[in-house]
């Protein structure tokens, strides 16, 4: 009965190992040198307690899918955005720092912090602060969470639209 509790839990710890490299490998394959590619869409899950109103009214709350074109996003370094937390302008754009800073490390590389470019006309509320575009977000989102596909739109289409929102 032992040997069978060790290898569930080698087998246990080999799977969260997996999932955490695969959760870094989306990270890096899809921010080269940081930046989104133009190419991509991001699609990120809205986190909790975070509200999402586009240019047209409609409000979308935690739970909800936004579409944000690669050209409008960036991924921001642990050691940066750490770094960042002095700085008052940084964190009052910073729409979930609490959460963020309050986790334990290990949970920490489950989650990546992105800035957005909130576009014209889009609202953001959530922990307390409210951002309307145009202007930059950062956001602690769940690699779990993210995905990211090829843009199929055609030209142009992201300058009226801003974010897609499902």
């Amino acid at each position: 009965m032992k040997n069978l509790l060790r290898i569930f839990g080698a087998a246990l710890a080999l799977l969260l190992s997996v999932a955490v490299v695969h959760a870094q490998g989306f990270e890096m394959k899809s921010f080269p040198g940081g930046v989104g590619k133009k190419e991509m869409v991001y699609k990120f899950l809205v986190p909790e307690g975070v509200t999402v109103t586009n240019q047209k009214g409609e409000v979308k709350k935690g739970g909800s899918i936004v579409m944000v074109p690669g050209s409008r996003i960036k991924l921001l370094e642990s050691p940066y955005v750490k770094e960042m937390q002095k700085d008052e302008a940084f964190m009052s754009s910073f729409m979930n720092a609490d959460q963020y800073f309050g986790m334990p490390a290990e949970r920490v590389r489950d989650f990546a912090v992105i800035s957005l470019m909130v576009p014209e006309g889009v609202t953001i509320e959530g922990g307390g602060k409210t951002v309307k575009g145009p202007a930059d977000l950062i956001l602690m989102v769940s690699n779990g969470g993210s995905e990211v596909m090829e843009d199929t739109q055609p030209t142009g289409y992201w300058d009226t639209m801003g974010w897609d929102m499902k």
